[in-house]
């Protein structure tokens, strides 16, 4: 997919890899990006380094303000599911319910919400795609942030449904999985951490080679050879890093 011209929306795009979604984009041409978050003054930050940026208050989890997002803006060639949030819990010690159920609002309901509403905006746009941020944890379940992992398994089949339904349409469907990068997200842990420039100029490269899956910063590329190599083994290690966390 070449970026040059066309219309993109980017959720999340307050966020450290969103915003720099946002500004790759437009250094690759992009005409028009709807950049959609929760803080209306991050995004009037974003909206006022470039007119071609149109700033977007939206709630991923709401159906009826996603319809009326998906209706206003039927220009869309190029779909991002950038947001997320991630609960550092494990099942048994949360107190309470609540964190995981919004996470798995906002990352996966939000995600589906948003692919089946701008799905036949960009079918009908010729040459379109969405992409849906997943994480290396779709693939393995770290068990001090398993509802984060839960959700982004989830994903990662609702991505497969996408790419069976809307592929032979014509429409690219891109995973991508971060590694550890260096946004608020991860900001309680002290690892070694990429920018989230990196993770935004690998989409857009990807994007233009037409690439199915994105693996990209600190740690993405290891962690996709040990899940290839022997992920029972990355499996067992997540457990221990439960045990020493509580003790």
């Amino acid at each position: 997919m070449n970026i040059d011209g066309k219309t993109a929306l980017v959720t999340g795009a307050a966020g450290g890899i969103g915003r720099a979604l946002v500004l790759e984009l437009l250094d690759n041409g992009a005409s028009k990006i709807i950049a959609c978050d929760l803080d209306r003054k991050q995004l009037n930050d974003i909206a006022a380094r470039d007119t071609r940026v149109v700033p977007q208050e939206l709630d991923v989890t709401d159906e009826a303000e996603v319809a009326r997002v998906a209706a206003a803006h039927g220009d869309v060639d190029l779909l991002i599911n950038c947001h997320g949030i991630v609960v550092h819990e494990n099942y048994l010690a949360a107190a309470t319910l609540g964190a995981f159920r919004k996470e798995m609002d906002v990352n996966y309901w939000g995600q589906l919400l948003l692919c089946r509403a701008f799905a036949p905006v960009v079918n009908r746009n010729a040459g379109g795609a969405i992409v849906n941020f997943l994480s290396p944890l779709a693939f393995v379940t770290f068990p001090f942030c398993a509802a984060y992992c839960a959700t982004k398994a989830a994903c990662r089949v609702l991505t497969d449904a996408m790419r069976a339904e809307l592929g032979p349409k014509g429409v690219l469907v891109m995973a991508v999985c971060p590694g550890t990068i260096d946004t608020g997200m991860m900001s309680n842990l002290d690892i070694p951490k990429s920018p989230p420039e990196g993770v935004a100029k690998a989409v857009v490269e990807g994007l233009s080679s037409d690439e199915t899956e994105v693996w990209a910063g600190e740690g993405a590329q290891d962690m996709r050879q040990r899940l290839r190599d022997d992920p029972e083994a990355l499996q067992a290690e997540a457990a221990k890093w439960l045990r020493l966390e509580q003790n």
